[in-house]
């Protein structure tokens, strides 16, 4: 509940501290759905590490628009997908729900284990 965190936010100092060092932001691109595929979409997004690009296609000469996030994944392509539906990386900078879920889901599931 929001009021028990203004409660602990009191008791310790580092409080704000503890809850940033918690927090983290994460960003995927998936692939382009059939819609996107029959109207001959473009990416408009590139990703290296950490650092996710926006560019307007429409005016190549602007530079784009820059964010820095804990995660960015590109899952848009550089996959395959197997046999049974899953979607396996073919590319170093592929993003499966491995790597996701190892990255993200991994310590929460873990905390909640632990209660």
């Amino acid at each position: 509940r929001s009021s028990d965190l203004g409660y602990l936010h009191c008791l310790d100092p580092d409080f704000e501290r503890i809850m940033a060092e918690n927090v983290r932001v994460a960003v995927r691109v998936r692939p382009f759905n059939s819609r996107e595929k029959t109207r001959n979409s473009v990416a408009i997004i590139k990703m290296t590490e950490k650092s996710t690009e926006i560019v307007d296609p429409s005016q190549p000469d602007i530079e784009p628009k820059r964010f820095t996030f804990d995660y960015s994944y590109w899952s848009h392509d550089g996959f395959e997908e197997l046999a049974d539906g899953y979607l396996s990386a073919k590319s170093p900078q592929y993003a499966d729900q491995k790597r996701v879920f190892d990255d993200l889901g991994r310590g929460v599931l873990d905390n909640a284990w632990k209660g």
